[in-house]
């Protein structure tokens, strides 16, 4: 298995199929990112392909390192850009119940409690938490990525964390 820093150098020298191993390598991580930073789950793909598709432009930029670090912060910088386009249409109904009657609606509820929970997070610690624990960035990878100090995204995530822990483990939530 070639490494991401091999397939990059590839892909630099317009290898397709290489960049193509990447995509297929790093996709669900960039998808995952953008879903939980972007308020609205159709804007999250598309921030995503646009995301591969500037690393694709840029490849030849990318210099060593974390290749996953290199493309969730070319991901951040697409959400950031789209954020500053569009503003929400519709917000979501606080006061809607949801009613479980299986469990894969037992595990939707969940979910959206989760999202729920990140949504009234501030934004750079829903940032942070989203980078560093569902994207599975490190610390300093997520550093890179938002271009904040390390010592900042450090806080922002136990900050966050101890907060989810908190909605999550409130009586209201399902």
């Amino acid at each position: 298995m070639q490494s991401d820093t091999d397939l990059a150098a590839k892909a630099a020298k317009g290898g397709e199929a290489a960049f193509e191993t990447l995509v297929r390598r790093h996709q669900a991580t960039v998808r995952g990112l953008t879903r939980r930073l972007s308020r609205r789950p159709v804007d999250a793909d598309d921030i995503a392909q646009a995301a591969f598709l500037t690393a694709w432009r840029k490849i030849g930029s990318y210099a060593g390192g974390s290749f996953k670090a290199w493309i969730c912060q070319i991901a951040y910088r697409e959400f950031l850009q789209a954020n500053r386009k569009t503003r929400p249409e519709v917000e979501f109904d606080e006061s809607a119940h949801i009613i479980a009657f299986d469990n894969s609606a037992s595990r939707m509820a969940e979910r959206l409690d989760l999202d729920r929970a990140l949504g009234d997070l501030p934004e750079n610690q829903r940032i942070c938490v989203v980078m560093c624990v569902a994207a599975g960035l490190s610390h300093s990878e997520a550093a890179i990525a938002t271009g904040w100090p390390l010592g900042t995204v450090k806080s922002h995530v136990t900050r966050g964390v101890v907060a989810l822990r908190k909605h999550l483990a409130a009586e209201h939530v399902a």
